[in-house]
């Protein structure tokens, strides 16, 4: 019964490793958008009912960054747009017009706001979705639940492991000094 319960144990630990992991990295790949960025591709939170019936709240939305050459007028695409009080937006338009600035620039009309192709993200059309998946990854990435998820266990963790140490030194002075 005890080798069930240690088994168990070893699994929910482990799981919470990874996760813990997962989440770390996510925070560490947060891009100027506080958008988890890794390589091409971003995990798009949807935190709203802004994009509905397409995406819905508490979806995670995983978005590959297409080159700006195989972006095309009529592609629906995320983008970012920051207002002017310093919070940056995920919006979804249909390009409406691409207007190449550089060989290696464009600039696309999106409901009638021009954006460079630096802010867009990537196309609706391959994007993967997770219902749910992003309200839980929201409350792992936020401050309150990365304190909760990895740094107090991780915290207890250590304390328990320097009382175990502590109860083994004394209990080897003890049975040391009972030989004596």
């Amino acid at each position: 019964m005890k080798a069930i319960g240690n088994f168990l144990l070893d699994i929910v630990i482990g799981v919470w490793l990874i996760v813990a992991i997962f989440v770390t990295v996510c925070l560490l790949s947060y891009n100027e958008f506080k958008v988890s960025t890794f390589g091409s591709t971003s995990l798009l939170i949807m935190d709203d009912d802004s994009m509905e019936p397409t995406f819905k709240e508490g979806d995670l939305v995983i978005v590959k960054r297409n080159s700006d050459s195989k972006i095309n007028v009529g592609d629906q695409v995320f983008y970012y747009n920051s207002a002017m009080d310093s919070n940056v937006w995920i919006y979804l338009d249909t390009v409406q017009e691409k207007t190449p600035i550089t060989r290696d620039e464009t600039s696309y009309t999106l409901a009638g706001k021009t954006v460079l192709g630096e802010y867009v993200i990537g196309k609706v059309e391959g994007s993967k979705v997770m219902h749910h998946a992003g309200t839980l990854l929201g409350i792992f990435t936020s401050r309150w639940g990365f304190m909760f998820l990895v740094i107090f266990p991780t915290l207890f963790a250590i304390i328990y492991e320097i009382m175990m140490i502590i109860d083994a030194r004394r209990d080897m002075k003890m049975a040391n000094h009972n030989e004596a």
